[in-house]
């Protein structure tokens, strides 16, 4: 029988600990590049989490302040050795992206057997964009750059010259063609969570697949996730508000629409149009990697998901620590591609009874979405104006972190027979 391949290299885990006894300033050096995880040796792991508590407390690390700090681990005469070992500080940062390396090897390893274990019980896309989900994961790095002051403000300086650039609105981020909105937010900017929230039935997915035509149009790549539509309803959405046709008439093959899609075609052309859509991925790991595809392989701008309230997550979790871990998740996901996501999300329909605007608090129990985002926007309808056509919708940028906050003035118009918002001010910038 062949032996196992060894997954770690045991000289380099030692090489690391006694760089720090030799000289502990080249913890930090160490600590840029590895966390404790990344040690496949536990008495190793252990002992370099003493090195890391005794250099946070100030404490000069020597084999005899180290011995002392892992005896209760039962790691004194291993430390004592590691100690003696003859490795220079100068090549910590070289040992340690060894054991980093390693450590991602076996993440990958562990990937693809967890792949193996559920490859009779899943489906395969599902199983194919989880794969590529963990495999991600494990190619990142799990400490972040560190950047000196003259870096941050070089990279200040070149959004502001960017924003100063873009005309008198100012906006840096991509464009959604609806005044109201670009002028809150400063369009749909990078590394923003945006969460779009709406009781039923008030066109949040309306609103949503707008933004994304607009964008569309004028030639920004995005992504959309529906867990709730096909692709020809998306489609059918889409193409009602693009030409301005009757959607339910759109979807039942009318001529009157037909015509008028066809007329909108002829002089923008949607197939063209840099779009990316996936209505068959439920799991969280699986959005992950798709929208990780579409930044990779089309340089998308912005991705919606539509909605999170449906988000699949491995475990039995309760609703709140489910919702909680899918809002977590599109915030690191949108720092780390930066991206602007968009995350629709449903609100409980028991604020009708209590005939009222919804608050930031009604996020409060669908997790910690309320911490984790950048941008709370909020639609709400008066009963008394359910069966108006079109329906006035009121807008609230409730959590806004560079922009005004609170309840519009001027109400949002929207046609949902053609599935458009409409501004009641001068200026409207959909379609023509």
């Amino acid at each position: 029988m062949t032996e196992p391949t060894r997954m770690f290299d045991e000289s380099a885990e030692r090489a690391v600990i006694a760089a720090a006894v030799f000289d502990d300033s080249a913890v930090v050096d160490i600590a840029s590049v590895i966390t404790p995880g990344d040690f496949y040796v536990s008495a190793h792991r252990a002992i370099w989490q003493r090195v890391v508590q005794l250099h946070a407390a100030g404490t000069p690390i020597d084999a005899v302040t180290l011995g002392d700090a892992v005896r209760d681990d039962g790691h004194t005469v291993l430390a004592g050795q590691i100690a003696l070992d003859a490795f220079t500080a100068a090549n910590a940062a070289s040992y340690a992206r060894i054991v980093s390396d390693w450590s991602r090897r076996r993440a990958v390893v562990a990937a693809c057997q967890q792949a193996i274990a559920g490859a009779t019980s899943s489906e395969p896309g599902e199983l194919i964009a989880d794969l590529a989900g963990r495999i991600e994961a494990a190619g990142e790095q799990a400490i972040g750059e560190s950047l000196d002051m003259h870096t941050v403000m070089t990279r200040l300086m070149g959004e502001i010259e960017q924003a100063s650039q873009t005309g008198d609105d100012g906006l840096v981020g991509v464009r959604t063609r609806i005044p109201m909105i670009d002028g809150a937010l400063g369009g749909l900017c990078p590394t923003r969570l945006i969460v779009l929230a709406a009781r039923p039935s008030i066109g949040k997915t309306a609103l949503s697949l707008q933004i994304a035509v607009n964008a569309a149009r004028d030639g920004v790549p995005g992504g959309i996730c529906s867990l709730e539509m096909g692709e020809t309803e998306l489609a059918a959405r889409m193409n009602a508000y693009h030409a301005g046709a009757n959607f339910t008439r759109l979807m039942r093959g009318r001529s009157d629409a037909l015509d008028r899609m066809v007329s909108a075609w002829r002089s923008d052309q949607p197939g063209t149009w840099p779009l990316h859509l996936d209505v068959d991925t439920y799991g969280l790991a699986g959005i992950e990697a798709r929208i990780t595809s579409w930044k990779r392989r089309h340089g998308i701008r912005f991705a919606i998901v539509d909605h999170i309230g449906l988000v699949e997550v491995e475990g039995d979790k309760s609703p709140y620590d489910r919702v909680s871990l899918v809002s977590r998740r599109l915030k690191k996901l949108a720092k780390r591609l930066d991206i602007a996501i968009i995350a629709v999300a449903q609100l409980n329909r028991a604020l009708e009874k209590e005939r009222r605007k919804p608050t930031l608090a009604d996020l409060r129990d669908s997790g910690n979405i309320e911490q984790d985002i950048d941008i709370g926007m909020f639609l709400h309808v008066d009963p008394d104006d359910m069966d108006a056509q079109p329906v006035p919708v009121q807008v609230g940028f409730l959590k806004n972190r560079t922009g005004r906050r609170g309840w519009q003035r001027e109400a949002l118009m929207f046609d949902g027979q053609c599935q458009t918002f409409r501004e009641q001010a001068v200026g409207y910038g959909g379609p023509s």
